[in-house]
């Protein structure tokens, strides 16, 4: 066996994998097993395992993409594509306190609560973690000039407050992407 075959083999294996998030753990296993063992039948026919023979089963085989495309139809998996709502959401829960002040925030609220994106985990991260969005630490550098507040604490209070509804957006933009294993009707 080829050290380059068994590296075009580890690298379309791992591709497939990467290509199956969202399915359940023990599918995804299932899957690249039964896709590795097809790899090691037609390597056994082989007379030679270089590296264009390798490529000439791998392409047989298809593209990892296709392969995860069939295996999520076939699991009932379906992938997230975003719509008007959940964009507005993420835009509204970051700025929505900047944009419409006091009911911008909330708005982004009701719009990640109404969308069926997110799984209720994510909403309720989405509307505990520091609410107001960006409106919180703009209201807290107002008091903070304001009063006389020690200012190395105020300071890193600033920072904590604008880096959480930063993060929560990301964390939320991140599980938009996520593939969701559809409901049985």
């Amino acid at each position: 066996m080829s050290t380059t075959a068994d590296q075009l083999v580890a690298a379309y294996l791992k591709r497939l994998d990467a290509e199956l998030a969202g399915l359940p753990r023990a599918r995804r296993r299932e899957v690249v097993q039964e896709i590795a063992q097809h790899i090691e039948e037609a390597r056994a026919e082989l007379t030679t395992q270089n590296e264009a023979e390798i490529r000439n089963v791998l392409d047989r085989l298809g593209e990892p993409a296709e392969i995860a495309a069939e295996a999520r139809e076939r699991s009932d998996v379906q992938v997230r594509k975003p719509g008007w709502t959940e964009v507005g959401a993420l835009i509204m829960l970051l700025a929505g306190g900047l944009i419409l002040p006091v009911i911008g925030w909330f708005v982004g609220v009701v719009l990640l609560w109404v969308s069926d994106a997110w799984e209720t985990r994510d909403k309720v991260i989405g509307t505990l973690l520091v609410p107001g969005g960006l409106l919180t630490p703009l209201g807290l550098v107002v008091v903070a000039t304001s009063a006389s507040a020690a200012p190395v604490l105020g300071i890193a209070l600033l920072v904590a407050l604008t880096l959480a509804p930063l993060a929560t957006t990301a964390y939320l933009a991140w599980r938009l992407r996520q593939p969701v294993v559809a409901l049985a009707v």
